[in-house]
Formats: structure tokens, sequence, C-alpha cells
């Protein structure tokens, strides 16, 4: 039966896609069974992987608005290696936003559910990149995740809304399993400062800030950019140290 984990934050730019493609990158490398849906109309998971999702019909949205599972949608996943396989979004996840926004609140809430139970046995792992937003993909995911995990980067702005989306997911009677530090630089004195901060707010809320963060370096977007897959995934020797990131992360998460 597959775990179901969220990595969430209602605040754009602080590394949500960089973070789950890389956990589920590490976990495939595994041997762990990996689906990972994007959950956010902006594509970007899928563009990791090489893929504009905005030349596909087959998308998230599409299943969604047509009632279809992921077990009859699973031939048109994005079959990344033997243990992942990516299910992408474009811009149809937000006009199933509005069709069903009007629905009872009991019908609306369970697209998901009935999308993933049927392959629930066919995975370890199904992972949500979740969109910056509280809308009804979150309402939907809180009816079904596991996991539910904050990223944030230690700025500022960014602490305060990761104490906002803390108070989004207490309201919704959500558990969040951790906050993940990310796009971090540790030879700055204000992410030092900041970091401290965002493990006071995990500490307010009765949750763990991972020792383990994502740094903020140009090789995650260059594993993009260059060889079209999460640095996870990419077999290039100079990477190797911070891919330890990745891993680390994986294992303190009890992956």
């Amino acid at each position: 039966m597959a775990k179901i984990i969220a990595f969430y934050n209602n605040k754009g730019g602080v590394a949500k896609t960089t973070t789950a493609t890389n956990v589920a990158g590490v976990l495939s490398l595994q041997h762990k069974k990996v689906l990972l849906i994007d959950g956010d109309p902006q594509g970007h998971t899928s563009l990791t992987f090489g893929v504009n999702a905005d030349n596909l019909q087959t998308t998230l949205g599409a299943y969604l608005s047509s009632h279809w599972t992921a077990k009859q949608a699973s031939d048109y996943f994005i079959n990344v290696n033997d243990y992942l396989d990516v299910v992408p979004s474009n811009q149809s996840l937000s006009d199933f936003i509005i069709s069903v926004s009007a629905e009872e609140t009991k019908f609306r809430n369970k697209y998901l559910k009935n999308f993933i139970d049927p392959i629930k046995n066919d995975y370890d792992y199904i992972i949500f990149d979740m969109a910056p937003a509280v809308d009804i993909i979150l309402e939907n995911i809180v009816e079904i995740v596991d996991d539910l995990i904050v990223v944030a980067v230690p700025e500022t702005y960014a602490v305060k809304n990761a104490e906002t989306t803390l108070k989004i997911t207490d309201d919704k009677h959500v558990t969040v399993r951790s906050i993940v530090p990310t796009k971090t630089q540790l030879n700055t004195n204000t992410h030092k400062f900041m970091l401290n901060n965002l493990k006071e707010v995990a500490e307010a809320h009765n949750i763990k800030m991972t020792d383990t963060y994502i740094p903020n370096l140009i090789a995650f977007s260059e594993a993009v950019s260059i060889y079209e897959l999460p640095l996870a995934l990419v077999k290039d020797s100079r990477y190797k140290k911070t891919q330890k990131y990745c891993q680390n992360l994986v294992k303190e998460l009890g992956y």
C-alpha cells in the first residue's frame, strides 16, 4: 500500500518542485515504485523531466474531469525509469478546479482519492508536488495524505509564509510531518538567523524542522536545463556531493 506524501507551501518559489522531484528520484534509485503527481497547473514537474505539459492532452486535470482512475490513465503516464512514473499537469487542472467549485464538498473533495485508490497497491510512494494555493486540490490532498511536508526558504517573507501555511493546515486538521529548509545558504548570517526562526515556527506547531536542508546551488537548475532530470537522477560525478543532500533528506524523513 503506497504512502502518500505531499510537498506544500502556499508561497511560490520555495523549491517545492525541486524537493519533490529529487525525493522521488532518490526513492526510484532505491528501487521503490514511485508515482509523482503534479498538483500545479504550471506543469513544472513534467518540465523537470524534459516534457512540456502544455503540449499534452492527457494530464491530471483531464483525468479528473473525465472521472478516470489512475489505472485507466496509466498508459499515458511519463515513464522516467523502471521505478518512477509521472502524472503531468497543465492549465486543464485550473479548468477542473473551476468546473467543480460549485459541487458539494463531500463530492468535490473525493476526486484525488477516487483517482489514486485503484493503483495504491502498485506503488510504494505516491508523491504530490502541490501548487502554492489554497484550493480544491489542497482540500482533496487533506483527505488522503499520510505525510504533508512544508518546504520553506529561511528568509523573512518565506518564514512568515510558512507560519501562514501551518495555520492553514491546522485549520484543515492535517498533520504536517516536517518543515524542510530549502534554497539555504549557511555562509550568510541572514540564513543562519532565519533558520532559527523557522525552527521556532516548527516547534510552535509541534513539528520537526529537518536537520537536512536543500542548499541554494546552481547544480539543481543545471541538472534540469542540461540533463532534463532532477539532480538526484543525473549520472555525473561532479554532482555526487550535492546529491548527498537529497539522499540524506530521504533518509532523515524515514523513506
